[in-house]
C-alpha cells in the first residue's frame, strides 16, 4: 500500500502530511499557544508558590489552548479542508474522490489519522513541557494531560471525515455541520456532561492531579467508545463509497450480472 497522505498534495489527499498549507496552519497553530505561553507565564519563582499554596493556572491555560487550537487543526484536516484552502486552480474538483474514500478505512484512512493527530501534536511538546514543569507538574499528569489532548483531536479528526463523507468537501452546511460537533464536545459538555469535558479533566489536573484519576477514567472510556463508534461509522461509509463506484463501474463497462 502507499502511503500518499504523506506526500500528495493533490484534490486525491485530504490533508497530505508535509503540505504547505498543513504546516502553514501548524506553525500558526504553536504561534498561537506560544503567545499564551509568554502572556500567562508566571513571574513568581516556584517556591514562593508553593509556600502560598497558589496553584499556578499556566498549565491548564496552555494545555487547553493547545488543545483547541490542535483539535480545530485535525477537524479542518479530517473535513479536506487544508486542501480546498490551499488550492486555487481553475480545474480543481473540490467533490472528487479521495485515497481515503477509495481505499479501504481500515488499511489506509484510519492509519493515516492515527498517525497524522499524533504529528500534529508533537510541534506543541516544547511549549507544554515548559507549561507543565514550571509549575513542577509531575509525569503521569503531564503523560495524562497529553492523552486528553489526542483524543479530543483524534476525534474532531474522525467527525470531519464523518461530515466530508456525509456532505462532501465544498458543502456550507457540512462547515457548520463539523463545527457543530466540535463545540459541543469541547464546550457544550462542560455543562450537559462536565464528567466528560476535556477542558474539564484537564482542570482537574491542574487544580489536584492525585485526585482526578477517576474522572480521567471516565472520561477516556467515553472518549474512546465515541472514537470507536466513529471508526465504525466511517468504515461502513467508506465501503459503501468503493462498492457504489464498483458497480458503477460494472455499469460502464457494460458488464451486466
Amino acid at each position: 500500500m502507499k502511503f500518499y497522505f504523506l506526500t500528495d498534495e493533490s484534490e486525491k489527499s485530504l490533508a497530505p502530511f508535509f503540505s504547505q498549507r498543513v504546516l502553514e496552519t501548524l506553525m500558526a497553530g504553536v504561534a498561537i499557544v506560544g503567545a499564551f505561553l509568554i502572556v500567562f507565564w508566571s513571574r513568581r519563582p516556584i517556591s514562593e508558590l508553593i509556600a502560598t499554596g497558589n496553584e499556578p493556572i499556566i498549565f491548564f491555560l496552555i494545555f487547553a489552548a493547545t488543545l483547541i487550537v490542535n483539535s480545530y487543526i485535525n477537524l479542518c484536516c479530517g473535513g479536506g479542508e487544508m486542501v480546498r484552502k490551499g488550492y486555487h486552480i481553475i480545474n480543481y474538483q473540490t467533490d472528487k474522490p479521495t485515497y481515503e474514500m477509495d481505499i479501504d478505512f481500515y488499511r489506509y484512512g484510519l492509519v493515516e489519522f492515527l498517525l497524522h493527530t499524533l504529528l500534529l501534536l508533537l510541534p506543541f511538546l516544547p511549549l507544554l513541557f515548559l507549561a507543565a514543569f514550571s509549575p513542577a507538574v509531575s509525569m503521569i499528569t503531564f503523560i495524562v494531560a497529553v492523552c486528553v489532548l489526542y483524543t479530543t483531536s483524534l476525534f474532531c479528526r474522525m467527525s470531519g471525515f464523518l461530515v466530508y463523507l456525509s456532505l462532501g468537501r465544498s458543502s456550507t452546511l457540512g462547515y457548520f455541520a463539523a463545527r457543530a460537533l466540535m463545540i459541543f464536545f469541547v464546550f457544550a459538555t462542560i455543562y450537559l456532561a462536565p464528567a466528560i469535558n476535556p477542558l474539564q479533566i484537564l482542570y482537574l489536573l491542574n487544580k489536584s492531579p492525585n485526585s482526578s484519576g477517576y474522572s480521567f477514567a471516565i472520561y477516556m472510556a467515553v472518549a474512546l467508545f465515541v472514537i470507536l463508534i466513529l471508526i465504525l461509522v466511517n468504515n461502513a461509509l467508506v465501503r459503501r463509497h468503493i462498492n457504489e463506484s464498483s458497480r458503477s463501474g460494472l455499469r460502464g463497462s457494460g458488464f451486466k450480472g
